[in-house]
């Protein structure tokens, strides 16, 4: 396609544009305010843990460095929602900054479409992130960091400026040090990239220092979660985090509606064999089952992640009302939501597909740098899925990320390589 500049029409279309993104910011902020406003949801489980934790890091066993975001708040007096709420506020306003494409000097065809695509995820995002606007929780951080991550690199691929690729491992380093499991992720995807991408590797300096940024900020946040972990006073807890995950999630689990979930069953088990050494427990568990037995929970797992189509304004009663009786005014608000989301999921899903489909499709054609990313994020879940615990809100790291991956590369550096030709 052929490349032009920019006319005034072009620029009225750059502030429509503009303007549907920030309407999309705008409308999710006041819904967070509203749902936060209404349930005033207090932490449990998991979320009491890490406001908790923001006071007192001698409790430490998982989730990283969430106990520093929140300690200032918990400080302060600040009730958990408000604090919650400021936070994923933030974050929402990361992604949305992460989201906005520019093209200067010259016009795309395809710019348009990047953009709505962009906001799209934004969207999504917001829907999400609404429901958990007012939990303590490390997901949707984690998410933003990513996507600001996947941005920054995007950014580094079209001017090579090293100011992108450091602002994108500052990124990357949060984000692991939120999730630990974002780290294995990316220890798949930096395999994929030597794999699929051997001779580029080899030859290109700029893949080079992606795939060297990734492995640095990995290595420093798993530093990180040495240190905290080594401080901490619960050292049955930090055993236990270790290895809970493999139980629940293939090590004392079973087929049904139940495979690679959390069961009392499989806490007490782990409890119980703390002090077996590991070699033991794994040949102790899975050499009772068949290897069609085993293949039959990883299919199970995956089949539920694949397959499920909504959660967030379903969990927002279940860990955010305890404290008292649900009313009306919270009913509404799920009944309402659940219903969008539950359709929306769906769609979106079947976008991250066709964006996954593309990228592999335009490799060759478009020469996209790092075109297996999107597809190696993805696969990469899959495969910590078939091994671990699985949650329904575990799905949103891979569906975004590798949706954004795909949408940068695709919109903005194959474009933007294209535009280098014609100057």
């Amino acid at each position: 396609m052929k490349l032009r500049k920019w006319s005034i029409s072009d620029h009225l279309v750059n502030i429509i544009l503009f303007f549907v993104h920030t309407a999309v910011l705008a409308y999710f902020a006041i819904l967070s305010v509203h749902v936060v406003s209404t349930v005033k949801p207090m932490p449990t489980s998991d979320f009491k843990y890490y406001w908790n934790l923001a006071s007192d890091l001698s409790i430490y066993h998982k989730g990283g460095i969430i106990g520093f975001i929140y300690a200032p708040f918990k400080a302060m007096g600040i009730a958990p929602y408000w604090s919650a709420l400021t936070v994923n506020l933030f974050f929402l306003g990361l992604v949305y900054l992460s989201t906005w494409l520019t093209f200067k000097k010259y016009k795309h065809p395809l710019g348009i479409l990047g953009q709505l695509l962009m906001t799209a995820g934004l969207a999504m995002f917001g829907l999400w992130n609404a429901a958990y606007s007012g939990m303590v929780n490390a997901d949707f951080p984690n998410v933003a960091l990513l996507i600001a991550a996947t941005r920054g690199f995007s950014l580094y691929g079209t001017c090579k400026k090293k100011s992108w690729l450091l602002f994108a491992g500052f990124m990357l380093f949060f984000a692991v040090a939120l999730r630990v499991k974002t780290g294995l992720a990316l220890g798949i995807v930096v395999l994929m990239i030597g794999s699929f991408h051997f001779k580029a590797l080899r030859r290109d300096r700029a893949i080079q220092m992606v795939v060297l940024v990734i492995c640095l900020s990995v290595g420093f946040a798993a530093v990180s979660e040495v240190l905290l972990r080594s401080q901490s006073e619960s050292k049955q807890d930090v055993a236990r985090q270790g290895r809970l995950q493999l139980y629940t999630g293939l090590l004392y689990t079973e087929t049904g509606s139940m495979c690679g979930r959390w069961t009392k069953a499989a806490f007490d088990k782990t409890l119980e064999e703390l002090d077996v050494p590991f070699s033991q427990v794994i040949h102790r568990h899975l050499s009772v089952k068949s290897k069609r037995y085993i293949l039959a929970i990883i299919g199970c797992k995956i089949d539920h992640v694949l397959k499920y189509d909504e959660f967030a304004f379903r969990e927002l009663l279940a860990f955010g009302v305890k404290h008292r009786k649900v009313t009306e005014a919270d009913l509404t608000i799920v009944r309402t939501y659940e219903k969008i989301e539950e359709t929306w999921v769906n769609r979106f899903k079947g976008l991250v597909y066709v964006m996954l489909a593309l990228t592999l499709i335009l490799w060759r054609p478009l020469k996209i740098p790092l075109a297996i990313v999107p597809f190696a994020i993805y696969f990469a879940f899959m495969a910590l899925h078939s091994i671990f615990e699985i949650q329904a809100r575990y799905m949103v790291e891979p569906l975004l990320w590798s949706y954004f991956a795909a949408v940068c590369l695709i919109f903005e550096v194959s474009i933007k390589r294209v535009k280098r030709t014609h100057e």
